[in-house]
């Protein structure tokens, strides 16, 4: 039987192609997978041909194709379930925060793009939209982490854990401070071993999108 084959963007920028590898990585399913820098012809090209929408993440399932990061997850879940908490209020709860993220927040993804070839640079100037939805989604991890008493919003790591490693990423780019608690929360998503592998190939890269910042904020 063919493996799945998990067709991503750029490892440096593409936080939406981070989050189901986390997610394969941690549950120990096999597949392929191959890169294609953002902003290209040759991305647009090649992942029209498999992505319904022209869109990454992809993963090929012989002749069909998932084409979303939570999708993609829910399907690994499917496989193995422990990627959601065992408690059903738990699981709910963290589809709930996965959703938060894969739908909103779209001043952090505006204002905080991830570039895991920059590091503590913070930007000039953050609209008062981006630390609203900071303050916004201190909340929703709070709640997760006083319920469960950590480490990971779940007690274990899971699905949530994945979908904000990449903000994790952003907040350590921008050098955004946050209380300890959720710094130790962060700290923890970046140490992950499927995370520095996942930083490792980022740091391999030779693409590199020059304008992903304005001049004054490179």
């Amino acid at each position: 039987m063919t493996k799945p084959h998990l067709i991503l963007g750029n490892a440096r920028y593409s936080s939406w192609s981070m989050r189901p590898y986390l997610v394969l990585e941690r549950a120990g399913i096999e597949y392929t997978a191959e890169f294609h820098p953002l902003r290209t012809d040759k991305f647009r090209e090649e992942v029209r041909k498999v992505s319904p929408f022209g869109l990454v993440p992809a993963l090929m399932l012989g002749d069909e194709t998932i084409s979303d990061s939570l999708a993609i997850s829910e399907w690994a879940a499917e496989k193995v379930p422990s990627l959601w908490p065992k408690d059903e209020v738990a699981r709910g709860m963290a589809r709930m925060l996965a959703g938060q993220m894969h739908a909103g927040f779209q001043p952090i993804r505006r204002e905080l793009p991830m570039d895991l070839g920059r590091d503590h640079k913070p930007r000039k100037a953050l609209s008062d939209e981006v630390f609203a939805e900071i303050a916004r989604m201190k909340i929703g991890w709070g709640m997760a982490l006083h319920r469960s008493g950590g480490p990971f919003l779940f007690g274990d790591w899971s699905i949530a854990d994945a979908f904000y490693t990449p903000v994790a990423s952003r907040f350590r780019t921008f050098a955004i401070e946050l209380e300890p608690e959720f710094q130790d929360y962060c700290d923890l998503l970046l140490a992950q071993p499927e995370f520095l592998k996942w930083e490792a190939m980022a740091a391999d890269e030779d693409w590199v999108i020059e304008d992903y910042l304005p001049p004054d904020e490179a």
